[in-house]
């Protein structure tokens, strides 16, 4: 699959002439319009805060077409009917083309300590990994996994121990637009891990995973 990588946590995944995008949040429209995305196939939303789902952006790429626009239930608490789908931890179901399975992972805690919203991450195809905002998981192993490497409390061991918990072999690092990172430092805090590939995107651009 083809992955491209937008401010903050949106990644657009491209397989067989479908478009899923992930996360449009409100970075995005800064720098994007909405036909520098356009078409799409569908929508994930991990979480409901801004930075991950930007209503009036959201309603813009969507612009009255019919198409899944999947969150869990608090995401949907949040942004009302402009969720058309709700998915449960657990939940696999065929969207837009893919194979998406629901897989919840608490938040990172917010800066004054308190936990965060519900937080679902989206395993695509059984392969592809977005956790949202979320380092912390048990019981799960992906091939490739976006890993948000800054946030309130995300530290460079959360980012190790989360990368070695999924053993995934590539890494896509996300969510370093508004809390900064640097995305660079991913690979050199992995123990010379030769066998993990990370792919540093920049704002537009792509790579197949």
């Amino acid at each position: 699959m083809k992955v491209t990588k937008y401010p903050q946590s949106c990644l657009l995944i491209e397989h067989n002439d479908k478009r899923l995008l992930i996360d449009p949040g409100s970075l995005v429209p800064q720098r994007y319009k909405a036909d520098d995305i356009l078409p799409i196939d569908g929508i994930l939303i991990t979480h409901e805060h801004v930075d991950h789902a930007d209503p009036e952006f959201i309603k813009t790429l969507v612009n009255g077409q019919s198409m899944p626009i999947v969150g869990n239930q608090s995401t949907a608490n949040t942004l009302g009917e402009l969720i058309t789908l709700i998915m449960k931890d657990g939940d696999e179901l065929d969207i837009a083309g893919f194979s998406v399975r629901a897989f919840e992972l608490p938040h990172c805690k917010l800066v004054n300590g308190s936990s965060g919203p519900q937080n679902t991450g989206f395993i695509i195809d059984k392969t592809f990994f977005h956790p949202g905002d979320g380092v912390e998981v048990s019981n799960l192993n992906v091939d490739t996994a976006a890993v948000p490497i800054a946030g309130p409390d995300i530290s460079p061991h959360d980012v190790y121990q989360f990368i070695k918990n999924l053993g995934c072999r590539t890494v896509i690092p996300i969510h370093y637009d508004y809390f900064p990172g640097d995305p660079h430092f991913i690979a050199t805090i992995m123990d010379g891990n030769s066998s993990l590939k990370v792919i540093v995107l920049e704002n537009g651009e792509s790579a197949e995973v």
